[in-house]
């Protein structure tokens, strides 16, 4: 796929005046699905739906459900769709945000081959997209239009339209116009693959289904006024379409509750809810026989994401917690959801002493589930402190479904018991979704973590660590200000690495051996007495020797270890043939890093999906 990072939507008020132009007829559309399931129209008779009909209740304000991909009302075969104008109009509501939703279109989407239209909707609102002459560039190319501000809210009737006139494409929301666009220009360039489709986006080799439901659809050859647009968004889909959100879901987890951000006084417990309701936080020390009830952090309580900030709880103390959430949508009757109990242990009082802990260091989990559970379960058999994620939590960050079906299902229970903190991979893509689901410092881009004697920093590589750039003036203003006894760099691409290919075809010729953004903290790196740097990206594990001012050097004198951990359940990649000047251990294996420190000793394991150790590493800390 080849397409824009979202952006936020905005919903307009419902349209409620009356109107001198007269509404659309039925008999004006291409097709049009009724209420009733129906679907009338030239072309209407050539759309089927595999599953039995499915109507909400009227007291909810009806409409058709959609759940999944046989729910979907499909065409077999290509119809004759117009080129030169076109109208699409839905009244629609959403339960499942998504970044590739759709509601009705016909279009093909593989890499760079990109034709058709769809009106849909990504993770945070309203989009269409479409492919004309004028943007075509050679095997056809989406120009995809999205409203400005806010989203569409849960199981809620939204109307939703969109028109093109041989020129200019608009979307409309609420019947009021959000977004438009010249760039597209000529008609509308069609695969022939490509088939109508209402309730999901779907092509020859994807497919994602609409989930809520769908009151009524139509396309018209050709381009809807304004005024007729705002007709229909005026126009009641069904009895009660101003009834409160429905949902045909019951309540259930979507993320079990989970841990992120240790602190002396708190941590961060997050969970996910499949549609929205109030949650409530219970905690109690392991001496104490009664909970204590914490709120969610954020100022709209009523949602599916719960996160919770406790604070004012002792440093280095273990604590019970659960969280209990009461539905507030109208649907099934199983309202009430309570999380098993877990526990954790804050973290210690920021010292220059010398206590002890443990962290974990995974990276790359990505696509492989399966290495995942298997890698992360081994790691919770050591029963680490915390967490520490190299970055590429997941394939895609925008995907809702990689992070609610790969990866927080397959890092459990570790961080149902360690607190887990991260940095962004090149994978995440800066989405939304990842600021959502990790609880982090401020800026959350790049942040530090101080945990007893030790002291994190993260970085963000994908971000510009230049000189003069924001995140390199404050990497060195915290390092400067530090007085941790251990010191730690985190961030997703290595500054070193014998890879093969990622920074140069080394069968062939030469590599930069590291990324050359990243490589502008070296320097800082070495002058502020950082010990480890701890990277991903690569997926494979790599340690090398110690390293300063450009050359190998000893750890007493300076020397800098550089660890690639990125082997948490992405395809393995593989390393140079020829062994590089700073290159120590290296293993092609899915693994995880384990780390203990006690006092100004530190002693480092590295073990394989298997659970053999492949590596070790021992340090005293220098002077």
């Amino acid at each position: 796929m080849n397409r824009a990072a979202p952006v936020a939507i905005l919903l307009a008020a419902s349209v409620a005046a009356a109107f001198t132009i007269p509404t659309p007829q039925e008999t004006d559309a291409l097709l049009s699905l009724r209420p009733d399931g129906s679907i009338t129209g030239p072309l209407g008779s050539a759309l089927t739906r595999l599953s039995p009909l499915a109507v909400a209740p009227t007291s909810a304000g009806g409409g058709i459900v959609f759940n999944g991909v046989d729910d979907a009302f499909r065409a077999a075969d290509q119809l004759d769709l117009p080129r030169e104008a076109i109208s699409v109009e839905a009244w629609v509501a959403i339960e499942m945000p998504q970044r590739w939703g759709g509601i009705v279109g016909a279009v093909e989407d593989n890499g760079e081959f990109e034709k058709g239209w769809i009106l849909g909707y990504d993770g945070e609102g309203m989009t269409f997209m479409i492919s004309t002459e004028a943007t075509n560039d050679g095997d056809g190319k989406l120009v995809t239009l999205r409203a400005p501000e806010a989203g569409y809210p849960f199981g809620q009737w939204v109307h939703v339209a969109a028109t093109y006139d041989g020129e200019v494409a608009r979307l409309f929301v609420g019947g009021a116009e959000q977004a438009s666009s010249d760039e597209p220009g000529g008609s509308i360039v069609m695969a022939a693959s490509a088939r109508v489709a209402i309730g999901g986006y779907f092509d020859t080799d994807e497919a994602f289904p609409h989930d809520g439901r769908i009151d009524s659809a139509s396309i018209y050859a050709r381009a809807l006024t304004s005024e007729e647009i705002q007709a229909l968004a005026s126009e009641s889909p069904a009895e009660g379409k101003t009834a409160n959100p429905w949902t045909d879901t019951g309540l259930d987890w979507r993320v079990l509750p989970y841990l992120t951000w240790p602190r002396p006084d708190g941590v961060s417990v997050l969970a996910e809810t499949t549609s929205p309701a109030t949650a409530t936080l219970r905690l109690r020390t392991e001496f104490e026989s009664d909970w204590r009830d914490f709120e969610v952090a954020t100022d709209t309580p009523n949602t599916r994401l719960h996160e919770f900030r406790p604070e004012g709880l002792e440093p280095d103390t273990k604590y019970f917690y659960q969280v209990l959430c009461t539905g507030v949508i109208q649907g099934p009757e199983n309202s009430e959801l309570t999380s098993e109990v877990r526990s954790f242990r804050t973290a210690p009082k920021p010292t220059t002493g010398f206590e002890a802990m443990t962290f974990t260091v995974i990276s790359d989990t990505q696509t492989q589930g399966d290495v995942a559970a298997r890698v992360t379960a081994l790691a919770h058999e050591h029963r680490p402190d915390f967490v520490v994620h190299c970055g590429d939590l997941v394939d895609t960050g925008g995907t809702k479904s990689d992070w609610t079906e790969t990866f927080f299902p397959n890092i459990r229970p570790l961080i149902e018991h360690a607190p887990m903190i991260s940095v962004l991979g090149n994978h995440e893509q800066d989405a939304r979704n990842y600021y959502d689901y990790m609880s982090l410092p401020s800026p959350e881009k790049w942040y530090s973590l101080q945990y007893g004697h030790a002291e994190f920093f993260l970085l963000d590589g994908n971000r510009s660590l230049s000189d003069q750039s924001e995140q390199l003036k404050w990497f060195e203003e915290a390092l400067e200000a530090s007085r941790a006894t251990w010191r730690f760099v985190v961030l997703h691409h290595p500054p070193y690495t014998s890879d093969s290919n990622d920074y140069g075809e080394t069968s062939t010729g030469p590599s930069t051996r590291g990324d050359t953004n990243v490589q502008n903290i070296l320097a800082l790196v070495e002058k502020h007495d950082v010990d480890i740097c701890f990277s991903g990206h690569v997926h494979d594990y790599e340690r090398t020797l110690p390293i300063a001012s450009g050359k190998v050097t000893p750890y007493e004198k300076g020397g800098v270890i550089y660890i690639t951990a990125a082997g948490a359940g992405g395809g393995l990649e593989d390393f140079d043939a020829t062994n590089t000047w700073f290159g120590h251990k290296k293993m092609r294996r899915h693994h995880f890093v384990h780390v203990a420190i006690h006092g100004n000793h530190l002693e480092l394991q590295a073990m394989d999906e298997d659970g053999r150790m492949f590596d070790v590493l021992t340090l005293k800390k220098r002077p």
